[in-house]
C-alpha cells in the first residue's frame, strides 16, 4: 500500500523518480609516460648512439620526452576503439631531437575484448603523415593529404590478423594475457613484418614495487629493430613500451606509465 501511495504522490506532486546510474559504454583513458634512452651496448653508429645518449642525459630523471595516448575502448568489449598517441620532446630538447616528436593513431573494431585494426596512421618530426586503411583483406597506403578528386592509391594485400604496436600494447584490457609464444603480422610504420612474440612472467619495477607482468618480447627476421611490451598480470595494462632502433644506432626507446589511468575500473573484464 506504502509503495502504491509513493507512486501516485510522484505522479500528482511531479516529484523526480530515481534513476539508478547506467554505466559508460565507451570508457575513454588518459595515459602519460615518461620517455628516456639507453643503450644496449649493440650498436655499429658508436658516435651517433654516443651523442644520443648524452642528449638523453640532458633529460635527467624525467627523460628526455613525455607521451600521452588517448585509448577509447567499448567499456562491454564489443565495438570501436581508437587510440591516439603523442611523443614530444621536452624543453630545450625539442629542437634537438625534433625527430623524436612522434604522432600515431590506430582504430579499428573490438569483437569479445579481441580488437581488429582498421586503420593507423604515422608521422615522425616533420614528415607527412602515412596514413593505412584496412578492408576485406586489402590496405591501401597513402602518405601526405589526398585531394578529393585524386584516386585512392592502388591497394595491397593485408595478411589477417594484421595489427600495430599501439593496439598491440593495449590490446589485453579485456582477455586473457598470452602465455604461449605466437607469431602475429605487425605494421611498422607503412610496412609490414612477421614478429616473433614469446611472452615471459617477469617481474617489473615500477612505482617502487616489483610488478607481476607478462613481457611480450616481439622480433622479426626483416628487422633488426625490436618491441617489448610489460602487461601487468591483473588487468593487461601497458605499464612499459621498450622500442629498440636496431643494429645500426643501438639504442633503445622506453617509455614507462607514469600512473594507472582513471577509469580503468569501468572496462568490464571478459576474462
Amino acid at each position: 500500500m506504502r509503495r502504491i501511495g509513493a507512486g501516485v504522490a510522484v505522479a500528482v506532486l511531479g516529484l523526480p523518480r530515481a534513476v539508478s546510474a547506467q554505466p559508460p559504454a565507451v570508457v575513454t583513458l588518459q595515459a602519460q609516460w615518461s620517455v628516456h634512452l639507453q643503450a644496449d651496448g649493440k650498436g655499429s653508429d658508436d658516435r651517433g648512439a654516443q651523442l644520443l645518449v648524452l642528449l638523453g642525459g640532458l633529460g635527467g630523471a624525467q627523460g628526455v620526452a613525455t607521451a600521452q595516448d588517448t585509448v577509447t575502448w567499448p567499456a562491454n568489449g564489443t565495438g570501436d576503439y581508437r587510440i591516439d598517441s603523442t611523443l614530444t620532446p621536452r624543453g630545450a630538447l625539442a629542437v634537438l631531437l625534433r625527430r623524436l616528436h612522434w604522432v600515431r593513431t590506430a582504430g579499428g573494431e573490438v569483437r569479445n575484448g579481441q580488437p581488429e585494426l582498421l586503420q593507423a596512421s604515422n608521422r615522425k618530426g616533420d614528415d607527412p603523415t602515412t596514413w593505412v586503411h584496412l578492408t576485406r583483406g586489402r590496405m591501401v597506403v597513402q602518405t601526405g593529404e589526398r585531394q578529393a578528386s585524386a584516386p585512392l592509391p592502388p591497394s595491397q594485400p593485408a595478411p589477417a590478423g594484421l595489427t600495430d604496436p599501439l593496439t598491440l600494447a593495449w590490446g589485453y584490457l579485456q582477455r586473457p594475457l598470452p602465455v604461449e609464444p605466437f607469431t602475429v603480422p605487425l605494421l611498422i610504420n607503412d610496412k609490414v613484418q612477421t614478429a616473433h612474440v614469446v611472452p615471459q612472467r617477469v617481474l617489473l619495477p615500477w612505482q617502487g614495487e616489483h610488478v607481476a607482468c607478462t613481457l611480450l618480447d616481439a622480433q622479426s627476421d626483416q628487422s633488426s629493430a625490436t618491441l617489448r611490451i610489460w602487461l601487468r598480470q591483473s588487468d593487461g595494462l601497458p605499464l612499459q613500451v621498450e622500442l629498440g632502433m636496431g643494429d645500426r644506432y643501438g639504442l633503445d626507446v622506453v617509455q614507462v606509465l607514469t600512473a594507472v589511468p582513471s577509469g580503468l575500473g569501468a572496462l568490464h573484464t571478459l576474462q
